[in-house]
């Protein structure tokens, strides 16, 4: 099991990721993009198409860079994931997610990252619906890691009640490990306490399917469940690790029992920290860092 921090928030980049987890002793790092238009293959002649070439060979170099220090560093990347909530029975979003997906592959590989983190919104058979567009890109080899879904909240549904959308269940993380080869999951404990599930029996039936642990924390507020119940507003909130209802020493000494070999990644979507605030980021991750290190010693 290796220490691992979302560096997402921070703004500084995939070279200034690198230059925090060394300077922290952290050796691996979890990546997010916002959902972006991705550049299609264009017929512009002249200028445009050399300014275009140009940009490519610019980002190339930018990649190599960065994946030369982190591994310099004895740093590596985790998990880069897709902040989207992908609709699979949405036909018009099957082009744009998957031009997303195949660029971001391409990002991945240069940085000698394994697997793309995405997440889906539950439907009317979407299992089967998901399995099909899986299996075409498998056939077609549009990505070259391994897909990884994610089971925490997607970042375009925080903030809304359930009444607007729903997670997944543990029986749709079944038929889909069972009907797409391949695919494993990033886990939530903080996501499996709110959905009202035992984190822990939970997660033991699915471990051998855990690639990577997202370690932040959650806060219910049983007063307002209590009053207006699970369609009512907003009754949880993502906390910083210690500062919730989970509890990680449990959560850490069980995958050490199955072995865990993924990625054990720190979040920071506490609603206390300040988005504009880097010195209050720099200081959670010192926090989150301190909290964790004793707890993954063998």
């Amino acid at each position: 099991m290796k220490l691992c921090f979302d560096a997402t928030r921070f703004g500084c980049g995939l070279d200034g990721a690198v230059e925090l987890a060394s300077h922290r002793g952290i050796s691996s790092i979890e990546y997010s993009f916002a959902p972006f238009a991705p550049p299609g293959r264009s017929s512009a002649k002249g200028n445009a198409s050399k300014k275009a070439a140009k940009g490519e060979e610019e980002e190339r170099h930018y990649l190599e860079q960065v994946k030369g220090v982190a591994q310099s560093a004895g740093v590596d990347f985790a998990i880069i994931n897709l902040d989207y909530a992908f609709d699979v029975n949405d036909k018009k979003a099957h082009k744009h997610f998957l031009a997303m997906l195949s660029k971001l592959s391409q990002v991945a590989a240069a940085l000698a990252c394994p697997r793309l983190g995405v997440s889906l919104l539950p439907g009317a058979d979407f299992v089967s619906s998901f399995t099909a567009f899986y299996q075409s890109l498998k056939d077609d080899a549009a990505i070259e890691q391994e897909l990884v879904l994610r089971l925490i909240t997607p970042a375009p549904l925080r903030g809304l009640s359930l009444a607007k959308w729903r997670q997944l269940e543990p029986q749709e993380w079944r038929d889909l490990l069972a009907a797409c080869p391949g695919l494993s999951l990033a886990y939530s404990p903080a996501d499996a306490l709110w959905l009202g599930l035992d984190y822990l029996q939970n997660m033991s039936s699915f471990v051998q399917a855990i690639s990577h642990v997202v370690a932040c924390d959650v806060e219910i507020n049983r007063s307002m469940l209590n009053d207006s119940g699970l369609f009512g507003p907003l009754w949880w909130r993502y906390r910083l690790a210690g500062k919730g209802q989970v509890d990680f020493k449990q959560v850490i000494e069980l995958l050490k029992l199955h072995d865990f070999q993924g990625a054990f990644s720190m979040h920071f979507e506490d609603e206390f920290l300040s988005s504009e605030d880097s010195l209050q980021h720099l200081e959670a991750l010192d926090e989150s860092v301190k909290f964790f290190t004793p707890l993954l010693k063998y």
